[in-house]
């Protein structure tokens, strides 16, 4: 096997593994009646000393990749394949990503429903007194985001497809940005709800999960503008799938946020994996070119 696949697939196996720890804690680590951390559960403290190793191994990994100059790798030419099982992995993530939004707007429209037929300090009470709920208006701003995130992706990806005869089109590099927008937004609506939870230990894996998601997707970003190091990519996409993989044993009660979870750390995936798989040449247009 290509050394160059190394953080790949550790990154793959390590998620499974972190997946059965956070499994484990989430049945054990919790009291039942308060949902309070159990004092001395072995496995949160081996889901903690796992993500440590893991963040040491994934940066061992990615100093097997070059140390690139600036101007670095372009997005889509460096990226571009005519393997097209290397272009269904990122295709997938972006299937879910647009899932999730339509996921987010069927909940926000729902809610919406739901407020018609009682009051709003009701609505606003249950919320505050669950910890866990987005606001109608929140919940259908980060639909539409998440639609516009795919759509932007599925652009990127339609140029990373090297054809015999390319069309050359250019696409704004600024396009790139809309899945960093989106991921910030939601970051901060999810952690204005979590944050009243007082134990830590039950949400932290999520924030870290959408944290890493929001600095991948902006690693990417500068591929559009030339200033990308497939390096700090790496490092980022595996740290992202690692956590993303984690979280989901955490069973979020939204279903767009587990669809987004899972999309987008296997998009980052597939973008590295399209990086990796891709045979650098510098002097050479693929055709579809972004920010030229």
């Amino acid at each position: 096997m290509n050394k160059q696949y190394a953080l790949p697939l550790t990154a793959v196996l390590g998620g499974a593994a972190a997946w059965v720890l956070r499994l484990l804690q989430n049945r054990t680590g919790f009291e039942p009646d308060t949902g309070l951390p159990v004092p001395g559960d072995l496995a949160g403290w081996a889901l903690v000393l796992l993500l440590i190793g893991l963040g040491a191994a994934l940066l061992a990994s990615s100093r097997l990749y070059p140390q690139e100059e600036n101007p670095g790798p372009a997005l889509p030419r460096h990226f571009s394949t005519e393997n097209a099982a290397l272009l269904t992995v990122p295709m997938c993530g972006v299937f879910l990503v647009g899932l999730s939004g339509l996921a987010d707007l069927a909940e926000g429209l729902g809610l919406l429903t739901e407020m018609k037929s009682f009051s709003r300090h009701a609505i606003y009470a249950v919320l505050r007194a669950g910890g866990l709920g987005f606001t109608p208006r929140g919940q259908l701003l980060m639909g539409a985001l998440d639609l516009a995130s795919a759509a932007a992706l599925f652009l990127v990806l339609s140029g990373c497809r090297r054809r015999e005869r390319e069309t050359l089109r250019k696409l704004p590099a600024a396009i790139t940005l809309i899945p960093v927008g989106a991921l910030v937004i939601r970051l901060v609506l999810t952690y204005r709800i979590d944050s009243v939870n007082p134990s830590l230990s039950m949400y932290y894996v999520e924030l870290l999960a959408l944290v890493s998601l929001t600095l991948g997707f902006y690693r990417l970003s500068s591929f559009a503008f030339q200033a990308g190091q497939t390096r700090r990519f790496s490092l980022y996409a595996g740290a992202s799938a690692v956590l993303c993989i984690a979280s989901l044993a955490d069973g979020s009660a939204y279903l767009s946020s587990m669809l987004l979870l899972a999309g987008g750390g296997l998009t980052l995936m597939g973008f590295l994996l399209l990086r990796v798989g891709n045979e650098i040449e510098a002097d050479q247009d693929d055709g579809t070119i972004i920010g030229y």
